[in-house]
């Protein structure tokens, strides 16, 4: 609606009985519009018409005769579907709204306006501040992907700070514009994160990428040209490349679409005579490495690094999901889940290939330095003669060399899943064998001196854990489980100061309800000691919650352990630290037997 005409303040263009009449003129069009009174400048135009000598009856007349009272039925119609309902709020009529916005739009003439215009319309603004419009919005753009007008709302959408509700469109990723802004703020989301945060905070990235082919791939090319570009400093890069990549494999199931991508990144023709590409693409889709494979690539990366050569990418051949294919093929006879190769000619070929891709970090065949291959090969052959399940004096011959191993990752890997088999071969007998009370068992120190050399690999020392605190042996009777237990979590109370604090709180948080309450107490016991505040908020917060689930524990708790833990509660500023202050005790009481838990 127009606003009331200025006034200059040069000499007057036309007469003051001439001025008084256009006035009234256009007050008077203005009243006589539908629901003039609903208007937000009616006032003002009152004002201007009795100021130009009108006659206020008038107004009233056009008022009333042009007043249909659309709002209030607006509002009646409102109130009766939300009765109908038993509803308070207004989805019931505005979801209907919004998809008859959508079932009448015209894409075709809203493109010809914004080509005009080169402007988004006044109703599009108008949307954009109210979630339930700009849902609306984000319907039209599925259904018209293709729109220009659209994909400037899209745009405008992200500016006003709501890119995260773009993260599901497959339309957003249409629009490089869009598309290109969600990409930026996404990464930038995940480049703060920490192993123990990553998987939490790359969950919106994979949204946003992993949708369709040519989001993907727009993705892992602005990625891999970044990685480039920053050389050395862009590990975190290649991270999220990895991390985008094992979502592709397996969670949608395409090995061919990543693999293929990845191939094309990396400058290796696809489905043409390139040996290299076939052979990862074979070992990939078929989940093994076949001995034509594995020659294959032999023959390339080895022949090209003796005569110093320049080779293809060795980034697929570093995947994990081709690593740990050879890892099982070549080491799978440790924990018994393959059967051994032993044709010595495919297995130097094998170890050579691990070995090669272990080194060349930086896909260059020159900086593989030739003794460190041949020092990795010579590792490789040893560790392939661990003892399979040893008894506990064999375990001890061979600690010196483990320990040894476990500084080299991929040595270290192995390593960490031929322990896991120590102890659980059998429903872990290896407990029912050799722990007796209190002493540490030897598989338990190794990994922790894993998880110690390689940070990598805490997520995947952390699941061994966890086995063994879950673990049920026949045999074992309720306080030799606890004590147990309670060696267990001296290890995991290690990986916490570790940096690992996050999934281990949110683990004994699920698993509250079903842990002995001595037990989750000796577990916030020893968490604590280890710490002292300021705490942060994402730790003391879940910590908290464990405290409150673990109250009757605490109050049994031995006095230096209860101090600890009121302690912690003394330094939080929380209303719940109070509280839980009030229900401990002042002086410790005796712990509970476990024939009284």
């Amino acid at each position: 609606m127009s606003t009331p005409m200025d006034t200059s303040d040069g000499e007057p263009i036309v007469s003051n009985a001439d001025r008084n009449r256009l006035a009234q003129e256009e007050s008077l069009s203005e009243f006589s519009k539908l629901d003039a009174i609903m208007e937000p400048t009616t006032a003002a135009f009152v004002d201007q018409y009795l100021e130009a000598g009108g006659v206020p009856l008038n107004v009233m007349n056009l008022l009333v005769q042009s007043y249909e009272g659309l709002a209030a039925m607006a509002n009646t119609v409102d109130r009766d579907i939300r009765n109908a309902y038993n509803s308070t709020n207004q989805a019931a009529l505005l979801e209907p709204i919004s998809r008859k916005i959508v079932e009448s739009f015209d894409a075709v003439k809203a493109d010809e306006e914004f080509s005009n215009t080169q402007q988004l319309p006044v109703y599009i603004l108008d949307m954009i501040p109210h979630q339930v419009w700009r849902k609306t919005i984000y319907r039209l753009s599925e259904r018209y992907p293709k729109s220009e007008m659209l994909g400037a709302a899209l745009q405008k959408v992200a500016d006003e700070g709501f890119q995260a509700e773009l993260t599901s469109l497959n339309s957003a990723s249409l629009h490089t514009h869009v598309f290109y802004s969600l990409l930026v703020e996404c990464i930038e989301n995940v480049a703060p994160a920490t192993d123990e945060t990553l998987n939490e905070r790359i969950s919106e990235l994979i949204s946003t990428v992993c949708r369709s082919e040519q989001a993907y791939f727009m993705a892992q090319y602005v990625l891999v040209h970044a990685r480039q570009k920053l050389g050395p400093q862009a590990i975190g890069l290649r991270r999220i490349e990895e991390e985008l990549e094992r979502h592709m494999l397996d969670k949608y199931d395409r090995p061919q679409l990543a693999v293929h991508m990845r191939l094309l990144l990396d400058g290796c023709a696809v489905g043409g005579d390139d040996a290299v590409a076939n052979a990862l693409v074979s070992i990939i889709q078929n989940s093994y490495a076949a001995p034509g494979d594995v020659t294959a690539l032999y023959r390339h990366y080895h022949d090209a690094l003796a005569a110093g050569q320049p080779t293809s990418s060795a980034y697929m051949l570093r995947s994990e999901r081709i690593m740990m294919l050879l890892v099982e093929q070549m080491f799978g006879h440790l924990w018994e889940s393959t059967v051994e190769d032993t044709r010595m000619a495919l297995v130097d070929k094998y170890i050579w290939l691990l070995a090669y891709a272990t080194l060349s970090v930086d896909d260059q065949s020159d900086t593989v330095d030739q003794a460190q291959l041949e020092q990795l090969i010579a590792q490789m052959k040893d560790v392939r003669q661990l003892p399979v399940r040893p008894i506990q004096t064999t375990l001890n011959q061979v600690i010196r060399k483990v320990i040894e191993w476990v500084r080299v990752p991929i040595l270290a890997r192995v390593v960490l899943m031929w322990v896991r088999d120590i102890i659980s071969y059998d429903n872990f007998t290896y407990y029912d064998t050799y722990f007796k009370s209190c002493e540490v068992p030897v598989p338990l120190l190794l990994l922790e001196e894993i998880a110690f050399c390689q940070p990598l690999l805490k997520p995947l020392v952390f699941d061994a854990y966890r086995e063994s605190f879950e673990s049920k042996i026949p045999g074992f009777a309720a306080d030799r489980q606890i004590r147990l237990q309670k060696v267990v979590i001296n290890r995991i109370a290690v990986l916490v100061q570790l940096d690992y604090a996050l999934p281990v709180l949110h683990y004994f948080d699920l698993q509250a309800e079903s842990i002995d309450q001595s037990v989750l107490a000796y577990f916030i016991f020893r968490t604590l000691a280890q710490f002292e505040p300021p705490y942060p908020e994402e730790f003391y917060q879940p910590m908290l919650q464990l405290i409150e689930r673990a109250v009757g524990g605490i109050k049994t708790m031995k006095e230096k352990e209860l101090v600890v833990v009121i302690a912690f509660l003394g330094c939080i500023d929380d209303p719940r630290a109070e509280r839980l202050c009030e229900l401990l005790p002042k002086e410790p009481a005796q712990p509970l037997s476990p024939s009284v838990r």
